[in-house]
């Protein structure tokens, strides 16, 4: 599939494994990363950087299978892809990641990270702002005593990913894939859990400094008991300092603690676990995220309606590492237990969560979002982005200048669940723009799978860098996938490909048309006129009408083509201004007064267009010329008796030729 050429950070989508048995459960929401911003919150990046999609590319061959893990950008703008990759024939599965470096247009090779995995292993991605990323994963097994978390991790300078790194060593039980999160400078945090005894569990961190190849020490800042830790996130602000939060899940209550840590500085101590004011036994799904500013929010699942999976998701906010958390908000209603995305985090502290869930109004699931307001600090009323039947999967990123990215695949509706689209929205300067679909040709649905599936990475500039899955039906209950990459190019400026022209006569009074041919996504044109070089104040239309002030001069148009990358201009050739037609006449001069010797007869010059601004009359005797009869007014002789009187009104106007008309004749008694 070639995405069309549609024109209109950090990332979550839903679809994360949780893992099979309850013993080893682990809900692994997306780490929740947040970047210095490169762009300042007021600056708008995305419309003055995103310029048209570029030629789609494809990361895979088209015989194995593949199952997207993650997108990310770099603060730089480095984008790195992760997939699990099944080899042709084979039947275990590969971590392989693919880098395309910042300013580039090409992706690397894949590089494999680890092989023989189960399809539905976890690995976690970190991205740094310098262009560095990480990668995440358990190795090992509980019947080989012998399970370690370990990551791998990417260095700009050399383009090279590292041989995996130990973080944590068991022996033999269960440890979880670490979260990731890094600070501005690049270090990064690591944290998970891992079991201490039957029921008993031990949340613990390690950081990897900038250039380091060995992690820390572990150290403890959580633990449980008689519970498992159903969800673990962690957020690192710019300055380093961290907050952890982990929902235990108690074993013999069936109640959830949702419980925090934080480190208030990058190298201080971490505090002690707390339960989060303003949760309950019931709440869970917890969610992390913290802005520029150091403020941390954390989200949550709170069941308000038994068990039926309903509930809110709410809230908490505080605005220091080491302040008091504020009270809780309730910021959806009607929310459903499995609707989880993650909180995105803008530069100014507005808040934006994106999530793909059922929706009982429309009898099918739909993307919806919510924003917060950091200025007032309240939840926006729910906003749908979806125009069909979404298959619970959205993918949403935000870039450093605070641009959202989302997409998701949709079908028409669920009776038509062949034709399958990637939908494509954006949120920049506040305003969401309306769902694109990005492949002009429709998937087709693969039986076993999902036919269409992608995930979206926003740069630092909020431009989207957009990778996807297409699947392939082959043998029965059996298919293939292929990944392909493409993104938003940088806007360039506008291009005049046809000197501007004018068409048209020029004279007074006629109309000439302004024309230009140019290239430039998102640009917009403006008109001018000139009169011998000089701009005409107010004459800004494509077209414009001479007037007597233009006669004898010399008049040209202009067009500048204007996008948010630059602008070029186009004047047309001059052309002089001839004398405009004849005035016309619409209302006919007419003689009054009694036609009589030695009576005076009056001439009305009548109407004309334009208005004349003055006239010329003479008078005539049977068609010929009275002499010295030159003024509006005559006063009948004896030589005009029996014969027939008519005057010549001639009407006059700067920069017109003259228009004329004569009379009906009256005969002199």
């Amino acid at each position: 599939m070639a995405l069309s050429a549609a024109k209109t950070g950090k990332t979550g989508s839903i679809r994360r494994s949780r893992g099979a048995a309850l013993a080893l459960a682990v809900a692994a929401v997306a780490t929740a990363v947040t970047l210095a911003p490169a762009v300042s919150a007021s600056a708008a990046g995305y419309t003055e950087s995103a310029g048209p999609w570029s030629t789609a590319t494809a990361l895979t061959g088209a015989d194995g299978r593949q199952t997207l893990v993650d997108v990310k950008s770099a603060g730089d703008g480095t984008v790195f892809a992760l997939w699990r990759d099944e080899a042709a024939g084979a039947t275990t599965w590969d971590f392989k990641v693919a880098v395309r470096a910042a300013g580039g247009t090409t992706w690397s090779a894949a590089r494999t990270l680890v092989t023989g995995e189960g399809a539905s292993a976890e690995a976690e991605l970190a991205v740094t702002p310098g262009g560095g990323a990480a990668v995440t994963w358990r190795t090992g097994s509980t019947a080989e005593n012998a399970v370690s978390a370990v990551a791998a991790i990417y260095d700009p300078a050399t383009a090279a990913w590292s041989d995996p790194a130990t973080i944590a060593t068991t022996d033999g039980s269960f440890v979880s894939t670490p979260e990731l999160a890094a600070a501005s400078d690049g270090t990064l945090t690591a944290v998970w859990y891992q079991d201490t005894g039957t029921l008993a569990s031990d949340i613990r961190t390690a950081t990897l400094a900038p250039g380091a190849t060995a992690w820390s020490d572990a150290r403890t800042i959580g633990s449980v008991s008689g519970s498992y830790v159903y969800d673990l996130s962690v957020a690192v602000a710019p300055d380093g300092a961290a907050t952890a939060a982990w929902d235990a899940y108690g074993f013999f209550s069936g109640d959830h603690a949702i419980t925090t840590a934080t480190r208030a500085t990058a190298t201080g101590d971490w505090s002690a676990a707390a339960v989060l004011p303003g949760t309950t036994a019931t709440s869970g799904n917890v969610q992390l995220t913290m802005d520029a500013a150091d403020a941390t929010t954390v989200l949550w699942y709170s069941n308000t309606d038994g068990n039926t999976g309903s509930g809110d998701l709410r809230s908490a906010t505080r605005s220091t590492p080491s302040g008091s958390w504020g009270a809780a908000q309730t910021a959806v209603t009607s929310f459903g237990f499995s609707d989880r995305s993650e909180p995105l985090a803008a530069p100014d502290g507005d808040l934006t969560y994106v999530w793909a869930g059922w929706s009982s109004s429309a009898g099918e699931y739909v993307v919806r979002t919510v924003t917060r307001d950091a200025a007032t600090g309240t939840w926006s009323t729910v906003r749908t982005l979806s125009t069909g039947y979404v298959n619970a999967q959205v993918s949403a990123a935000i870039g450093a200048d605070g641009t959202v990215q989302v997409l998701w695949p949709q079908v028409p509706s669920i009776d038509d669940g062949d034709d399958h689209y990637l939908e494509w929205a954006v949120r920049a300067d506040g305003k969401w723009s309306t769902a694109t679909a990005l492949n002009s040709a429709p998937v087709p649905a693969v039986p076993n799978t999902d036919a269409l599936a992608g995930e979206v990475a926003a740069g630092p500039d909020g431009r989207a860098t957009v990778v996807w899955r297409t699947a392939v039906a082959a043998s029965a209950g059996s298919y293939t996938s292929q990944l392909s990459a493409q993104s938003q190019t940088l806007l360039a400026a506008p291009k005049v490909t046809a000197r501007t022209t004018l068409t048209g006569t020029a004279r007074t009074g006629a109309k000439l048309t302004c024309a230009a041919s140019w290239t430039g996504d998102n640009a917009t044109v403006a008109w001018s006129w000139l009169r011998d070089g000089t701009t005409i104040a107010g004459a800004t239309g494509r077209t414009r009408t001479l007037t007597s002030a233009d006669y004898t001069h010399k008049v040209s148009c202009r067009a500048t083509v204007a996008n948010a990358a630059g602008s070029v201009r186009s004047t047309s050739t001059a052309a002089a201004v001839a004398v405009g037609t004849a005035l016309k006449v619409t209302k006919a001069p007419a003689v009054t007064g009694t036609a009589k010797v030695g009576s005076r007869l009056t001439a009305a010059h009548g109407t004309w267009s334009p208005a004349a601004t003055s006239y010329t009359y003479a008078w005539k005797r049977n068609g010929t010329a009275i002499g010295g009869a030159t003024k509006s007014t005559y006063t009948l002789v004896k030589a005009d008796k029996g014969r027939k009187i008519t005057v010549k009104v001639t009407a006059h106007r700067y920069a017109w030729t003259n228009g004329t008309a004569t009379t009906a004749a009256v005969t002199v008694r």
